[in-house]
């Protein structure tokens, strides 16, 4: 009977282990997601005061506000074909 007690302990052990460890991941997509979605609004921000021309754009970020613009021209003349 031992043989199954101990079995049975080491089994919850490694259970107990794994939910931790399942948590912590599950805590770490949490994070991660907030991460991007204040990124995502930190970028929107930018972008907007780039627009209104209260904010100038780094020389280093030049092309990818180009990227952005194009990107978007492409999002509106997609969206007027589906209307």
């Amino acid at each position: 009977m031992s043989n199954v007690s101990s079995w049975l302990e080491s089994f919850r052990d490694r259970v107990v282990h794994r939910s931790q460890v399942g948590k912590r991941r599950l805590d770490a997509t949490f994070t991660r997601r907030q991460l991007d979605s204040k990124l995502r609004e930190l970028g929107a921000c930018c972008a907007r005061l780039v627009e209104q021309g209260t904010a100038s754009i780094p020389e280093e970020l030049a092309a990818a506000v180009q990227e952005v613009r194009s990107l978007e021209e492409r999002l509106r003349a997609e969206m007027q074909h589906i209307a």
